[in-house]
């Protein structure tokens, strides 16, 4: 029987990476040093939360010794490794160095791929379709870039407060891998739904998982892409033509309610993952 915790660690983790990984959308020397080391301090805080999840998971005390000391798998000391990157990233723009910056930069990405992929290894011998070996860390990378998009577009579009002539094209990326990892999701929702459909003894549908599904599907799926063609709407040159400054802030704030739409049905997802043992 897995617990809330589980939940929290896996949702996290792929927020943590996601949310690191698609700063990459930004170009270097586009925004200042103040926006990087906001990105980093959030991302620093997710990943802390996320290691104190492994930590509950793991039957120990969350104490700073364990948090750095307790070193019991492969799983832990990725965690532990991108923690302590992301904290020296962050560090690092206040020496202003720049070739310091990008190697904590590339060596953040790949080590939070990496534990991506290795927080799907425990769930191969429980999960009950086909090439999961591939399809299970294929879909929790994904995920982690869906949440990355929305959570980091929307502190980017927060930026263009600061420095109001940011090109709007940079804002529109955001909202652009939004959508097609939006789709890649939903397509791995529908072949999971046919194998299940081919599958035998499955967990049956009571209303209870019947509400998260429909969560999953109306919240998750329908909302986040709602939002996405309203945020579409206000970052299209006919609206920013007419004001630029009122657009960004109006898809800004509507990339806000899509953390919560994308948030909710993420977790539906990995509650219904861990409860049928499909992914959803």
């Amino acid at each position: 029987m897995f617990s809330i915790a589980e939940i929290f660690y896996l949702v996290f983790s792929q927020l943590a990476v996601g949310g690191f990984v698609t700063m990459l959308l930004i170009p270097k020397g586009l925004v200042g040093a103040n926006f990087y080391r906001l990105m980093g301090s959030i991302y620093l805080l997710v990943s802390g939360l996320a290691r104190c999840a492994n930590l509950y998971l793991s039957q120990q005390p969350v104490t700073f010794f364990n948090f750095f000391g307790f070193w019991h798998d492969t799983e832990s000391v990725l965690v532990i490794s991108f923690v302590l990157l992301i904290f020296a990233y962050t560090l690092s723009w206040w020496f202003k160095s720049s070739l310091l910056t990008q190697i904590l930069f590339y060596s953040g990405i790949l080590c939070g791929i990496v534990w991506i992929v290795f927080s799907a290894l425990p769930h191969f011998k429980n999960v009950q379709f086909p090439d999961a070996t591939f399809i299970l860390p294929f879909q929790f990378l994904v995920s982690a870039v869906l949440l990355g998009a929305v959570h980091s577009g929307m502190w980017f579009g927060h930026w263009y407060l600061v420095i109001p002539d940011l090109p709007v094209h940079y804002l529109r990326r955001f909202n652009t891998v939004l959508l097609w990892t939006l789709v890649v999701t939903i397509s791995l929702f529908c072949i999971n739904m046919f194998f299940r459909s081919q599958t035998e003894n499955v967990a049956p549908f009571n209303f209870h998982y019947q509400l998260i599904f429909w969560m999953r599907l109306g919240i998750g799926f329908g909302g986040t892409l709602v939002l996405y063609f309203i945020s579409w709407d206000c970052l299209r040159e006919k609206s920013v033509a007419k004001d630029e400054i009122g657009a960004t802030r109006a898809a800004t704030g509507f990339l806000f309610i899509a953390i919560i739409t994308v948030f909710l049905g993420e977790f539906c997802s990995r509650y219904l993952f861990l409860s049928m043992r499909f992914i959803f």
